[in-house]
């Protein structure tokens, strides 16, 4: 199907609704839609005026933006660059949410292998591959300040492993 080609809204919505569904996710994000939908995420905010406005049309509520809850930093905390785009990368989702900002080549080097989020026991293996790169760069050795640092979940087990 060609891009520029008109859909409905009514289209839109639905395959928004169905990547909800494969992702297992309400609303999906757009990391999902970009993987799984069938027409750009731009296309989509587009047409609705954005993201959350589209995930109300969808009929879900939508997420708070991260902005709104959390103080960017303006340094990746792994590779210490000045990034003013860094993203907000989750070790938990929920109620209890916890991450921290990492810049892209950061956050994808964590995701590296099996710490891919998608794959089951990821948590154990992006531990290992962000404490890995934590000592390529920095020489801090002690389990609480690498938790504060990431703000990481209850994993001192894990990190003392890698340690």
């Amino acid at each position: 199907m060609a891009r520029n080609q008109q859909y409905s809204d009514e289209k839109l919505l639905d395959d928004v609704r169905r990547v909800a569904e494969l992702c297992s996710r309400e609303p999906p994000r757009k990391k999902d839609y970009t993987e799984h939908g069938e027409h750009a995420p731009r296309t989509v905010r587009l047409r609705f005026g954005g993201w959350n406005e589209a995930m109300k049309e969808a009929g879900f509520e939508p997420r708070s933006a991260i902005e709104e809850t959390r103080d960017r930093p303006s340094t990746c905390p792994l590779c210490e660059e000045v990034d003013e785009g860094l993203d907000f990368h989750h070790w938990k989702y929920g109620e209890n949410e916890m991450g921290c900002y990492l810049c892209r080549e950061c956050h994808d080097l964590v995701h590296e292998g099996d710490g891919k989020a998608k794959q089951p026991g990821w948590l154990p293996a992006a531990i290992e591959n962000l404490v890995t790169h934590h000592l390529e760069n920095h020489d801090e050795r002690e389990v609480d300040k690498i938790i504060e640092k990431y703000n990481l979940p209850d994993v001192n087990d894990l990190v003392r492993r890698e340690l």
